[in-house]
């Protein structure tokens, strides 16, 4: 009996088999057969670090072998999706205190914890800033349009939120309010397109974007860090760990500097 080639009926199957197989991970039906040599990992992300965690994710793949999946949305939404599914192995949200949420929660471990990359709070407006806004108390003046995340669930929501409580707007804001964006990436769009006049962003939105965006300065705005930490469900640490250090590490830093991120904490 031929064992290794096609010859015989055995053969034969095994052959129709390898086609089939073949055939449906052509089509994506397949999808762990992907990276199996080296496993694969599911990522859950704040949609902040979108362009540098998506070339990141492939570069690593090319270099171990091992699948990394990335899922994108608010930091919040990410973070309910693992503490409903108990499902997941890094957790990349958009700011530290969404970390800090989930060692509290013990959906992390605290120990595989690694700063990715800073990013500070703006003011972000279309490129000219045709609505000559100077400061964050602008965005309470009528005809002004504005986006802001759900504080809830986005990163930058609760961020804007809290500079306009402090500022003492946050009611007169409301009402200029046109959307509530599901995540950072949406503000970021939004301003893009010129659908909005401002939003409380971050730095990077401006920088990825220097024809279509400008930044004005948000006053006493501190920076923040997407962090990466092993979600405590998964079933793959010391690959998600290490992912985590490659993020982390020389290799990550050079795509985020790439994408316009800032690597280092912001003096």
């Amino acid at each position: 009996m031929d064992t290794m080639g096609c010859g015989g009926m055995a053969g034969a199957w095994w052959c129709r088999l390898g086609v089939l197989v073949a055939a449906l991970s052509g089509l994506g039906l397949v999808s762990g057969l992907a990276g199996a040599d080296g496993g694969r990992l599911t990522v859950f992300a704040g949609a902040a670090s979108q362009p540098a965690t998506k070339e990141a994710a492939r570069l690593f793949s090319e270099e171990t072998g091992i699948a990394v999946d990335c899922t994108f949305g608010g930091s919040g939404t990410m973070l309910n999706q693992i503490r409903i599914e108990h499902f997941g192995d890094l957790y990349i949200p958009g700011s530290d205190d969404y970390m800090d949420k989930a060692e509290k929660e013990s959906l992390v471990d605290p120990a595989s914890r690694r700063v990715v990359c800073w990013l500070l709070p703006v003011i972000c407006v279309p490129k000219g800033n045709p609505k000559h806004i100077g400061a964050l108390g602008d965005l309470a003046r009528d005809g002004i349009r504005i986006t802001m995340g759900d504080p809830k669930s986005v990163c930058l929501g609760s961020v804007a939120k809290a500079a306009f409580e402090k500022e003492g707007i946050y009611e007169a804001v409301q009402k200029r309010i046109v959307t509530f964006a599901s995540d950072c990436q949406q503000i970021a769009n939004l301003i893009r397109m010129d659908e909005v006049d401002a939003a409380v962003g971050y730095d990077v939105f401006q920088r990825q974007s220097p024809d279509l965006m400008d930044a004005v300065p948000l006053a006493g705005a501190a920076a923040v860090n997407v962090p990466a930490s092993v979600v405590s469900f998964s079933k793959q640490k010391e690959a998600a760990q290490r992912f985590a250090d490659w993020l982390a590490g020389p290799k990550g830093r050079e795509v985020f500097i790439r994408h316009g991120y800032t690597v280092d904490k912001p003096q």
